[in-house]
């Protein structure tokens, strides 16, 4: 993530305009011991890492986030240097910058299959024509398990629900203010168009076999309750935080699926027993986020060169042969994003 931030500081001077990143910072709430045990892990963790933070009592918590009802919370974490942008218009960044390096962008469209060669991959077959390269990587999101599995090989991740709804500007919510994370509510929210963006997580998350997401997601479909059921169940918790919650009008509901390991971690690296492959993938919702520290990484593989980073906890292989097509397997990356506790 670290890594990212550098990035975009990187392309705003090498394209010449700002990419609007809006340093809000970010809260983290505990209002139970459990919580204040994560937080305080949380911190160490930022401070091994050069994070500036601060511990706030629940009584200035207001003054940051207005909205926020502090007597549930304990303790608070803020990280003031964290912030948001537009996804589209940082990989529109990312692009801009390839090219300029000399890459080539192909839009609209698909792969089909990988190509095989002795057990190895040796390019992809697309609508246009067929593709060929001594490293592929594959970086298809919900799509990479239909991909590898044509290699051999079960990507440990699932297509999960992810959601979150966008209410109208309200006198109690400001135009700027930190996100805030909330477990105890299963919660996030941040800022956005002058209202309040804030996402819920399922006590029990749906996902959908890879096999089934269309080419357009806009034609996925999750079930038939459009995420009321998951309002409802998540309104009581979060409202213990966000007394105003019933006065909020929902102008926007989002939906869409996120790729879910059974650990909560990225799948990056060599795949087992299949050459010329890498992967990048199973984000677990934290692919914006992390795509510059991902893209260099798996870069510096594919040329053959060390990674800047350890990605050994992130092997596609640490669980085994798995069969991500399998319900069963797919309820424990469900179960995953059920316990996810991070923005």
């Amino acid at each position: 993530m670290r890594q990212t931030y550098a990035d975009i500081a990187s392309l705003e001077q090498s394209l010449g305009e700002s990419l609007d990143l809006r340093r809000v910072g970010s809260l983290h709430l505990a209002a139970a011991v459990n919580w204040e045990r994560e937080l305080q892990e949380l911190a160490d963790l930022n401070t091994l890492h050069g994070v500036a933070l601060q511990w706030l009592p629940p009584g200035e918590l207001p003054a940051l986030v207005p909205w926020l009802h502090p007597d549930p919370v304990r303790v608070a974490l803020f990280t003031p240097d964290d912030g948001y942008l537009d996804p589209y218009r940082l990989a529109q960044a990312y692009a801009h910058a390839a090219r300029q390096q000399g890459a080539i962008l192909l839009q609209n469209v698909a792969v089909r299959e990988l190509l095989l060669a002795h057990g190895r991959v040796i390019g992809v077959r697309t609508t246009d024509g067929d593709y060929h390269a001594p490293q592929v990587v594959l970086a298809a999101g919900a799509w990479s398990a239909v991909l590898s599995s044509q290699a051999g090989f079960g990507i440990p991740s699932a297509p999960v629900r992810s959601q979150y709804w966008i209410a109208a500007p309200h006198p109690l919510v400001p135009r700027r203010h930190p996100f805030t994370i909330i477990p105890e509510a299963r919660a996030y929210t941040r800022p956005e168009v002058g209202g309040l963006l804030f996402g819920l997580r399922e006590a029990q998350s749906v996902s959908v076999d890879p096999r089934t997401v269309p080419d357009d997601l806009a034609n996925l479909s999750f079930g038939d309750d459009l995420g009321w059921e998951s309002l409802s169940e998540g309104t009581a918790l979060l409202e213990r935080f966000l007394p105003a919650l019933p006065e909020l009008a929902i102008q926007s509901y989002i939906t869409g699926p996120s790729t879910y390991t059974p650990d909560g971690l990225f799948v990056l690296g060599a795949t087992p027993g299949v050459e010329g492959l890498l992967l990048a993938t199973g984000c677990c919702g934290a692919g914006i986020a992390a795509s510059g520290g991902i893209g260099r990484a798996v870069a510096a593989l594919a040329a053959d060169q060390t990674p800047p980073f350890d990605l050994s906890p992130f092997q596609p292989g640490r669980f085994g042969a798995v069969d991500p097509f399998d319900p069963m397997f797919r309820r424990r990356c469900e179960q995953a994003r059920s316990g996810k506790v991070s923005g």
